[in-house]
């Protein structure tokens, strides 16, 4: 049974050192002269890291065991191994945000990277950090080239459990920058009587706030998320007085509960993100039907909306499923607003590298008519046209919209799948 291959694996392992210890003893017997005396082997004292430790490590073996699996969407070598590959970031982004986290000393990790994937986007940068309700923060920044900033403060995540909803959230429409483009926020569970000279810079803090997530968007002829010239300004500190001490030493306790919010971030992401629930309903912008996208919706309409979600964006998505020579066709118009772009994620969540291949568009890099329409094609090879969408070879995955500050209702797209050669042979045609 493909649950029980690590229990198997652990087994054979013990059984393989019983038998190595037995023709020991028994070599030690024809031999006698040999034999020598040990010392004992000494076990460390027992600790709460160990065991949180432990705990994680039987995690990541239930889960590869029993969770990736056909009951889950995992029937195929390909998704077995994709989906290992999305566990092995979700387990990197874990340690990073938690691992070695002081509450007293917070600071902003990037939450995906060219190389650390889930739900990414090319067009954005994204960051974390945990916080605590009961604390002040002063966040520092300076505007670069950015068509969106948002600050989201959510809740009931600060032990590595997942989002229960929004405390506060913040955008640039309602900031105050200097003639720089800097700019000083205060965060909170009582108003300050000025953030930096204007009480707009303030987000209220409530006891279960947990995170705070930090939100960056680009229309940019270039991939930003690749660009390190978009790299922001961006600082955070605790006040915690004129002459602070420095903080304890982490000792067993605080080790173990790191480790501890390591695991259920690891838990949470991989049971409500990453992998479909049998049985789960998809909100209305999430299609379930192959090659067809949701109906676009604010994510802050849907009542039961948890996790990192912005409060200021329209999303609309759903999966695709090609042959070799099948490509599927986009065609809608554009919304007028700050910003919107298309993302392709392979069956876990994840963009092929965009490094070299493309597998975003904004609204800056679709082409489109007059009146803002556009026609995008998703292929497995380059159909000679600008608005093509790589899959990068994979057969199944997710087309995923987001539009943010949309001055207008964004329209349902339409979809249809063709032949290749009908989209290539167009192409050839009008050049």
């Amino acid at each position: 049974m493909r649950g029980r291959r690590c229990s198997r694996f652990a087994a054979g392992v013990g059984l393989l050192l019983a038998v190595s210890a037995s023709g020991a003893e028994e070599a030690s017997s024809v031999k006698p002269e040999a034999s020598t005396t040990h010392e004992p082997s000494k076990k460390p004292e027992a600790s709460a890291s160990r065991e949180a430790f432990r705990e994680l490590l039987a995690l990541l073996g239930e889960l590869s065991d029993e969770w990736i699996s056909p009951e889950r969407g995992v029937e195929t070598a390909e998704r077995d191994a994709l989906a290992h590959e999305s566990l092995a970031a979700v387990l990197w982004g874990a340690l990073e945000f938690y691992a070695t986290e002081d509450f007293d000393k917070p600071r902003f990790s990037p939450i995906v990277t060219p190389w650390r994937k889930w739900s990414d986007n090319p067009d954005a940068r994204y960051y974390f950090t945990p916080l605590r309700g009961d604390a002040t923060y002063r966040v520092r920044g300076r505007r670069g080239s950015e068509v969106y900033l948002n600050f989201t403060v959510h809740r009931g995540d600060r032990d590595g459990n997942w989002p229960k909803g929004v405390v506060a959230d913040l955008n640039m429409t309602d900031m105050h920058f200097e003639a720089d483009g800097s700019y000083e926020l205060i965060l909170s569970g009582q108003a300050p009587a000025a953030a930096k000279g204007h009480a707009a810079n303030w987000i209220r803090l409530e006891p279960d706030a947990g995170s705070l997530i930090v939100r960056f968007y680009y229309q940019n002829e270039t991939t930003a998320a690749n660009d390190p010239a978009t790299v922001p300004e961006l600082s955070i500190e605790r006040e915690r007085g004129a002459d602070p001490a420095p903080t304890p030493a982490a000792d067993d306790a605080e080790i173990a509960r790191r480790l501890e919010r390591v695991a259920n971030w690891v838990r949470s992401k991989y049971e409500l993100q990453v992998l479909s629930q049998p049985g789960r309903a998809n909100p209305a912008w999430l299609s379930s039907v192959p090659n067809t996208i949701g109906v676009p919706e604010p994510w802050a309409a849907d009542p039961s909306a948890q996790g990192w979600g912005a409060v200021d964006i329209a999303y609309a998505a759903g999966p695709y499923a090609l042959g070799p020579d099948e490509a599927l066709v986009m065609e809608g118009r554009l919304p007028r607003g700050v910003f919107s772009n298309v993302v392709l994620w392979n069956e876990m969540g994840r963009t092929e590298d965009y490094r070299d291949r493309q597998v975003s568009l904004n609204a800056r890099q679709i082409e489109t008519t007059g009146d803002r329409r556009f026609r995008i094609v998703v292929a497995h090879r380059d159909p000679g046209i600008r608005n093509w969408l790589d899959t990068a070879g994979r057969s199944r995955g997710t087309i995923y919209w987001r539009h943010m500050l949309p001055a207008e209702p964004p329209d349902a797209i339409r979809t249809r799948v063709v032949p290749f050669d009908e989209i290539a042979r167009g192409a050839a045609a009008r050049q």
